[in-house]
């Protein structure tokens, strides 16, 4: 059985990255933000979402190459 694990630092920032972009509208609904926060902390969230994904995408080419150079020894 083959196991995909994600490594905590790419899980850590995709998890701080969605909270940063789906609390924003909820706090603001019940308190007001002025629009040039909302937007600054939302592109923030996006921001550390894409850090995570790039994290994670170098992970696996890391664990891909690993794997082939341990074929062909």
């Amino acid at each position: 059985m083959k196991r995909n694990t994600i490594p905590k630092s790419a899980m850590v920032y995709l998890i701080i990255g969605l909270m940063f972009t789906s609390l924003i509208p909820i706090i603001s609904r019940y308190y007001p933000i002025p629009d040039l926060y909302k937007g600054f902390i939302t592109g923030l969230g996006l921001m550390i979402e894409v850090i995570g994904i790039i994290k994670l995408q170098r992970y696996k080419k890391d664990r891909i190459c690993l794997a082939s150079n341990t074929k062909d020894s």
